[in-house]
């Protein structure tokens, strides 16, 4: 008699666990910051910017001088800041403070430092993207805090071609930081983040 009982509840234990997948919650903690990974040698110009207006957090990139061939190019967040040696690879992996997975079928289900992977590749010599990702944080006590950690350009082959470490943004930029704000199209920036950045 009990296996009749237990048999259905086994059975719907089962199916509960085949179904469950592990997903990153959203974050919406983050006050006014903006945060940008800078790239400036190699031929490669420009940047990947993030900022918080009202909790969840938008990213702006511009790039200009990505080669020519080996695309489409994936880029991510990296688990371990870019060394003083510039050696891409000591990096380490995807910045995954959850359980997401690379092949993840919706966004809070992969990798929470996966860009390419939620908002597609990039093609061409220069591209630009904007989009909101409602998974990363730049609040520091948040467990998807991305500040100071690196962003990593790869080919498609996998190999990382660039990579730069994200900074807060305090101040007017100048120098080379500064033109490589001007690859960002600024109409497409909050008022606030184009002050930031001095594009106005």
């Amino acid at each position: 008699m009990y296996n009749f009982i237990y048999f259905p509840i086994l059975c719907f234990l089962a199916l509960v666990t085949a179904e469950w997948v592990c997903q990153a919650p959203e974050s919406k903690d983050s006050t006014y910051a903006v945060w940008a990974a800078v790239f400036t040698e190699g031929g490669l110009y420009g940047a990947v910017v993030f900022w918080s207006l009202e909790g969840y957090v938008s990213c702006g990139l511009g790039l200009k001088g990505l080669p020519a061939r080996g695309g489409p190019f994936e880029y991510h967040i990296h688990t371990t800041p870019v060394p003083k040696s510039g050696n891409c690879d000591a990096t380490m992996g995807h910045f995954n403070p959850y359980c997401g997975t690379a092949d993840g079928r919706i966004p809070s289900e992969k990798e929470v430092g996966d860009l390419s992977g939620k908002h597609g590749k990039l093609s061409g010599t220069d591209v630009s993207q904007y989009y909101d990702d409602h998974f990363l944080s730049i609040n520091p006590k948040d467990r998807a805090f991305i500040g100071n950690l690196p962003v990593v350009l790869h080919l498609a082959s996998g190999r990382r071609f660039a990579c730069s470490n994200l900074v807060k943004i305090v101040g007017k930029p100048t120098g080379a930081q500064a033109e490589a704000f001007k690859q960002l199209k600024g109409e497409n920036l909050p008022k606030e983040v184009r002050q930031t950045l001095g594009l106005e």
